[in-house]
């Protein structure tokens, strides 16, 4: 599949974070308009592709597959990779190799993004979406890691003629809190359906903590809020994983969702149902076991793409 394109990639994403690793950027717009390469897809071909997209902390590669199947009213899916984001590795291909069967098989156009180290190095660039700095000033959206799964769904939507309005979207890991920290910034606007499995821990929906551990300090509006709950949002956790120690975040905040994933994700979907019922808003989230699957994309990518192609 797409892994034979690694060491072009490579090469390609090291010059695209040299030029984000200046300390003065061009706007977003000024960038997209100047980058040729950003400008010249005018369709995503059957089979594998990409596209480029060039925002505030530079390039963004998005890697595609188009079903031969698919058409303007198929869905699109949205893959968010995991922490692991050394530029020579690009886990990005380690997702896409898993998912392109399942998005074939859905008849689903799927985009996945790479968020590489180097232009988002940090959570708070990378897993938490870059909406805040770490004084807690808020990051323009259009600048946010948010921003670019939302600019890549609407070009996607221009060079496919998709007549979608939302779409779908899966992380695993660290790109399960990308998800979860997504659906309650955007309140759901553009989501069909989220799935986030196994994240190590949770920005909890209410102000008991001081964000990134909570919402105290951000701009999520009752209404933002509001939306998240009433989102089809599917939290999937594998009963297998159960580490504990190093592998996770371990202080004060953290400790109150437990001591796994699989025990922190009980507790995140029990808050959040909490929430949800004392402001009076609809509460659309479900909560899925995976058995046997511990912290690994593969072993939970069937499940996760299974609640994606349901209908409700």
């Amino acid at each position: 599949m797409i892994k034979t394109k690694k060491l072009v990639f490579a090469a390609c994403a090291v010059l695209f974070a040299a030029c984000a690793s200046g300390t003065v950027f061009v706007s977003t717009a000024a960038a997209q308009a100047s980058d040729p390469f950003a400008q010249q897809d005018k369709v995503i071909p059957a089979g594998e592709g990409e596209f480029r997209l060039v925002v505030k902390r530079g390039p963004v590669n998005v890697f595609t597959y188009r079903p031969r199947s698919f058409t303007a009213n198929s869905p699109i899916w949205v893959v968010i990779h995991g922490q692991k984001r050394n530029v020579a590795e690009h886990s990005a291909f380690d997702y896409y190799d898993v998912w392109a069967p399942l998005a074939e098989k859905a008849g689903a156009l799927l985009l996945v993004p790479e968020f590489v180290e180097q232009s988002w190095p940090t959570s708070w660039q990378f897993q938490f979406g870059n909406v805040m700095t770490k004084s807690l000033k808020p990051v323009p959206w259009e600048d946010s890691g948010f921003a670019v799964v939302e600019m890549a769904f609407q070009r996607a939507v221009a060079m496919t003629g998709s007549h979608r309005q939302k779409f779908s979207i899966f992380g695993h890991g660290g790109g399960a809190q990308w998800v979860q920290r997504y659906v309650l910034h955007s309140g759901g606007r553009y989501v069909a359906r989220a799935v986030a499995a196994n994240p190590g821990w949770y920005m909890l929906p209410d102000d008991e903590f001081k964000y990134p551990y909570g919402i105290q300090g951000t701009s999520i509006t009752p209404a933002t809020l509001r939306g998240a709950f009433a989102t089809d949002f599917v939290l999937l956790l594998g009963q297998a994983d159960v580490q504990t120690g190093g592998i996770i975040r371990n202080n004060k905040e953290t400790s109150v969702q437990g001591t796994t994933r699989f025990a922190r994700g009980h507790f995140y979907f029990n808050r959040a149902a909490a929430d949800a019922k004392r402001i009076g808003a609809k509460f659309a989230w479900h909560l899925r076991e995976v058995p046997g699957a511990g912290h690994d994309d593969a072993d939970m990518a069937p499940a996760a793409a299974a609640a994606m192609m349901e209908r409700r």
